[in-house]
């Protein structure tokens, strides 16, 4: 009944990483993972360089890199109104926006979870995949259940719980924590491309051109992720069977100095759409559970720092069970970044999301804790 020291509901790249961290650190871990294999949803693949520089300090960046993580020196903002030569010759030096950081990282989701998971069970950690019906009680003593892919049920009283569930999570929704939000300016869809293997493109860019905002991130040679932000009044944009057709026309900005072969290149996955809302609760914990990565909430896509959150997350909660005679002081710690955020005025909290989708720079900046 006790089972292992920590249990955490969730097997994706915070989860993953946290594991990894707490069995270096002697703990025993357990990861409960509702999927039998890691699909691609379209989101979660680049971390900006303070990302990075949390991944260095979990362990967990050389993983990703050995699993074929491309590093980005420099972005470049591609503009309508600006010359193409002139954007080129001007790009934005990732690598010096943190000392402890090369640049942004990227790595396609399902490629990150997979070398995640083999590195956390080298590390120790017990993975149990397809298990469902997960209920939790919360309290000084914690209590998790679930049924096993074989059907057989399994209780354990662990010493904490980490819910990393996602952006439905239901350790989140037991435990009554409630998330705050911003309704969404904008939508994003995403989708991956390849057969650009003879396109020079040596940085991530961002683009601007009519009513749509681009964000593209390099992958494997010759495969980019390319993400196109309409407004939230054209959410069905790239909807039903011509959507497909319209993402590729549309992706073609003129601006682009290789906005032609976006267009023709091939997609090798899905194309989704999400909203540009914004999440966040000020506590993201309560006795014996913890939340990270999206199920404590989840940063507007257009901003690109959910994944860098995430990581940010699994190092705070490593570091609360690091002081095992004050683990609620740390977990105060990790509630108190989030709490910062939720005090600043909504125009701050939104204001990144707003002045990329609508080109509008005239707002505040603000630093993104949750």
């Amino acid at each position: 009944m006790i089972g292992p020291d920590v249990v955490v509901v969730g097997g994706g790249i915070a989860g993953l990483s946290l594991a990894s961290a707490l069995a270096r650190d002697g703990q025993s871990v357990v990861v409960l993972e509702a999927s039998l294999a890691y699909v691609d949803r379209v989101r979660g693949e680049s971390m900006v360089p303070w990302g990075v520089a949390e991944a260095k300090a979990l362990g967990v960046l050389p993983t990703l890199l050995e699993a074929g993580a491309r590093i980005t020196e420099t972005w470049v903002h591609y503009d309508a109104i600006v010359p193409t030569e002139m954007s080129i010759a001007n790009p934005i030096p990732a690598a010096m926006m943190h000392p402890d950081s090369p640049g942004s990282v990227n790595l396609r989701h399902p490629e990150a979870c997979a070398a995640l998971a083999a590195r956390a069970l080298g590390d120790g950690v017990e993975i149990i995949r397809g298990v469902t019906d997960v209920r939790v009680v919360a309290g000084q003593h914690p209590e998790i259940a679930a049924t096993m892919p074989d059907g057989e049920s399994l209780q354990w009283r662990p010493r904490l719980v980490v819910g990393a569930d996602g952006r439905n999570s239901t350790v989140r929704r037991q435990v009554g924590i409630q998330l705050e939000r911003h309704e969404a300016t904008h939508m994003v869809a995403g989708l991956l491309v390849d057969g650009l293997g003879e396109v020079k493109i040596e940085h991530d860019f961002l683009a601007t051109s009519d009513d749509l905002f681009m964000a593209s991130f390099r992958q494997k040679d010759g495969q980019v992720r390319v993400y196109l932000c309409p407004s939230v009044n054209n959410k069905d944009r790239f909807a039903g069977h011509n959507g497909l057709v319209e993402f590729l026309r549309s992706a073609n900005f003129g601006c682009l100095p290789f906005g032609e072969q976006l267009s023709i290149a091939k997609p090798i996955g899905p194309l989704a759409t999400y909203p540009g809302d914004d999440t966040w609760t000020p506590k993201p914990y309560v006795d014996g559970m913890v939340l990270v990565g999206d199920s404590a909430g989840y940063n507007s896509p257009i901003i690109g720092q959910g994944l860098s959150i995430a990581l940010r997350d699994a190092r705070m909660v490593r570091d609360a069970l690091r002081a095992p005679d004050d683990l609620e002081a740390g977990l105060r710690a990790y509630g108190d970044g989030c709490a910062a955020f939720a005090k600043q005025p909504a125009s701050c909290r939104r204001w990144p999301s707003t002045s990329v989708a609508t080109g509008r720079p005239d707002a505040p900046s603000s630093s993104r804790c949750r």
